[in-house]
Formats: structure tokens, C-alpha cells, sequence
């Protein structure tokens, strides 16, 4: 029998500080021939966010691999994957390391945006590398900190939570209690989410900082309570967020009446939150499994290999490797400096990005889905678990470019 691509686990290209957290995909045969073309994923392997990337994001790019033809420029693709902790720390030398020692040529992934902030600052100095941010929602990534070698290609974080707040606050829900995380994502998820409640006539009565993967959230839950809010908008996925869904039901805010909208929120979200739980949170999402045939037929092909149900965030890790090779196959070279370009070139065409265009900032833009989460007795069969109430387009859910990124005309 075939070794699958999960089992062959090398760590032989992480220096001994990372290798208690970091775990290889590579073939050591081949890689030492020089032969194969390099890349790599990184992302949060064993904490909060985990389940919306972690081995679900190298099931994806290997099959974004396996789906363009397992080679490019004459060599076989090879895929480094490695946990960086959700820790600049760890994940800058790893990166530095992937770079300058390994020749890998591009970076996706990069959960949490301390980290992909980290990655910027190196990619800076290696203008001929790629980095692919497939699920950090930082704006500075396409701000100041915006480079000509790397696209953003996740929704930021005005797209996610502009739209959803606005849209609620319309409805009748004006007063608004804000949760998000305490880390760099924190202030531009608050301010996106205000503006788009201001733009509606609503308020914001009160905010507070969570700290990442905080464990006990009963004290924030009950500032919300107290708050009197009508809707608590949480700026945050992974296990912060199941923690402050189920900790909201067992202090009875849902059953008061609070809803809940979340700022940005994933398939591994519901499934540990509980459809029963999560019923009535409202969000917005830039693909989804049951869009299409396809996409269909590509959410069975993931959860046969992976064994769970695919988060957004894995359908843009396939969507923004796939695209990437065809730039380079399109180009002839690995250099970024021409493949970034013929990207943005390109059309999109991938079954899951509706009239996609990456931007002068380097911002990938499409359409994104109001959704809510279904009541258990509204599912029609297992996985039915959305119901898309709303579209917004790209014009309306994306923040116009950033003049402070350098790339921008003015």
C-alpha cells in the first residue's frame, strides 16, 4: 500500500529549538537531489486554532499539489509543513530557515497575525520568495506592512465583521457589547465591527480584550451581560470562541434574548459548539462547502482524507496554492517578482472564488455570504447546518485600499 502523504513526516529541516513543536511533510530522497520544487505550510498545528487550520490546511494544499499534477518546472512539488505555535518566535526562524537554508519558494498559511506580521518583516529583505496568507486577517498586511512578494488572501478583518454588524444592526439590534482577541487582530476587528454598526444608526455599550486561548471567559461573558447589549459580536474563532458561546448559554444570555454575531467563524466552530448551541449566529464567509457541484464534490474529497469537514480556511489554502502554481508554471520561474504579478494577472478560476481580483494591495477580493446557523429541526441532512440569507459584494464587504500601503496608486 501507497504511504499517504500524512504518514511521511521528516523533521530533519527544523533547527533543535522548534522540533518539539513543528512536524515535516517531506521526501528526504528526493529532496537531497535537488530535484524538487519547495513549499511550505505553516500554520497553528496544536492550539486554538487548530481545528480551522492546523493538518486540515496540508490536506488542502496537498491536494491543491495533486490536483495541478504533483509537478512544476520540471520537478516534483514537495510540501514542508510545520507548526509555528501561533508564536513569532518560532515561527520567524522557521521561515528565515525555509528561505535561506531549505530554497523553499513560497509560504501559505500563517494563522494568527503576530505571526504573519513576522513573516512580512522577513519576506521583506527576500523580494524573490512568496508569502500566501491564506488565514490571517491582519489589514496591516495590506497597510504599511504590504509587500510586492505576498498576497493577502484571506477575507481581512473588515470584510468578516463590517458586513455582519451592519447587517444586524439594520434588522432592529442596536446595542452592541464587542469582544476581541488581545493580540495584533484585536483593535482593526473592533474598528471594522463599529463602523459598520455606526453606519446603521447602531452603538457600541461596551468592549473588552480577550486574551488568546484564554480558558476560563465566564468574566467576560458577564461584563456582556451586564452590559445590556442586545448582540455581542465576537472578533474571534477557534476554542476562544466555542468557550464564549457555551459559557453565554450557561449564564442565559442566548436564552434571554442576546444574540450572537460572529466576526469571523469556521465550520470546526459549529461542530464544537454544537448545532443546537450555535443556532442564530449570524456571520459572514467568502466560500462555503455547498456553493456549488463542485465545491460539493471537492468538501467530500477533503473529509475522506482528512476526516472532518472543511473550514473556509482550507478552501483558500487550495485555492491560493493552486493559483500560485499556475503563475509559475504561467511565468517559467519561482521568482516572485514575476509570479506575484502574472497572479494578479490571471483570472481566478477556481471553483469556489467568484469574480475574484487581487488588488494593488494585494488583496484578494470577491463577494463574501451573509449566514446564519440553522435550527437543528431546519436541517434537511447531516452538514446542513447554513442558511444564506445575504450576499455582499466585493465593493460593499472589502475596505477601500489603504493608502498607507506603498503600493497604492494615489
Amino acid at each position: 500500500m501507497p504511504t499517504s502523504p500524512l504518514t511521511r513526516v521528516s523533521t530533519r529541516l527544523l533547527c533543535p529549538a522548534l522540533l518539539a513543536g513543528a512536524f515535516m511533510l517531506a521526501t528526504s530522497a528526493t529532496a537531497q537531489t535537488g530535484s524538487t520544487f519547495k513549499i511550505g505550510m505553516t500554520t497553528d498545528m496544536s492550539s486554538a486554532y487548530s481545528d480551522i487550520t492546523g493538518k486540515g490546511s496540508a490536506v488542502a494544499v496537498q491536494m491543491a499539489i495533486d490536483d495541478f499534477g504533483g509537478t512544476v518546472l520540471g520537478k516534483k512539488i514537495e510540501l514542508l509543513v510545520a507548526d509555528h505555535q501561533m508564536k513569532p518566535s518560532v515561527g520567524g526562524p522557521l521561515i528565515t530557515q525555509w528561505f535561506d537554508r531549505d530554497g523553499v519558494s513560497m509560504i501559505a498559511g500563517l494563522a494568527g497575525s503576530s505571526v504573519a506580521l513576522a513573516a512580512q518583516a522577513i519576506a521583506k529583505d527576500r523580494p524573490t520568495r512568496t508569502l500566501l496568507h491564506t488565514v490571517p486577517l491582519s489589514s496591516e498586511l495590506i497597510g504599511k506592512s504590504c509587500l510586492p512578494n505576498s498576497i493577502h488572501w484571506a477575507p481581512d478583518s473588515y470584510a468578516l465583521a463590517a458586513a455582519v454588524t451592519r447587517n444586524v444592526t439594520e434588522k432592529g439590534s442596536k446595542n452592541w457589547f464587542l469582544m476581541v482577541q488581545d493580540t495584533a487582530a484585536g483593535p482593526p476587528a473592533r474598528a471594522a465591527a463599529t463602523s459598520g454598526i455606526t453606519a446603521a444608526g447602531g452603538k457600541v455599550v461596551g468592549d473588552v480584550r480577550v486574551p488568546f486561548n484564554a480558558g476560563d471567559v465566564s468574566s467576560f461573558v458577564l461584563q456582556a451581560q451586564a452590559s445590556k447589549a442586545q448582540v455581542v459580536g465576537v472578533g474571534f474563532s477557534g476554542g476562544d470562541l466555542v468557550n464564549i458561546v457555551k459559557s453565554g448559554l450557561q449564564f442565559g444570555l442566548q436564552q434571554s434574548g442576546v444574540n450572537f454575531a460572529a466576526l469571523v467563524f469556521f465550520a470546526p466552530d459549529l461542530e464544537a459548539i454544537g448545532q443546537e448551541s450555535a443556532k442564530g449566529i449570524t456571520f459572514v464567509m467568502p466560500a462555503y462547502n455547498e456553493m456549488n457541484a463542485q465545491a460539493i464534490a471537492w468538501s467530500k474529497r477533503f473529509q475522506q482524507k482528512h476526516g472532518k469537514p472543511a473550514s473556509w480556511a482550507h478552501m483558500a489554502d487550495y485555492e491560493g496554492t493552486l493559483h500560485y502554481l499556475r503563475a509559475v508554471k504561467a511565468v517559467g520561474t519561482d521568482d516572485a517578482g514575476q509570479v506575484v504579478p502574472m497572479m494578479k494577472k490571471m483570472p481566478i478560476d477556481i471553483f469556489s472564488v467568484e469574480k475574484g481580483v487581487i488588488r494593488d494591495d494585494h488583496q484578494l477580493v470577491r463577494p463574501m455570504y451573509l449566514t446564519r446557523v440553522k435550527a437543528p429541526s431546519q436541517s434537511k441532512f447531516p452538514g446542513d447546518y447554513y442558511e444564506i440569507i445575504g450576499k455582499v459584494s466585493a465593493e460593499d464587504a472589502y475596505a477601500k485600499p489603504n493608502p498607507a500601503c506603498a503600493m497604492v496608486k494615489q
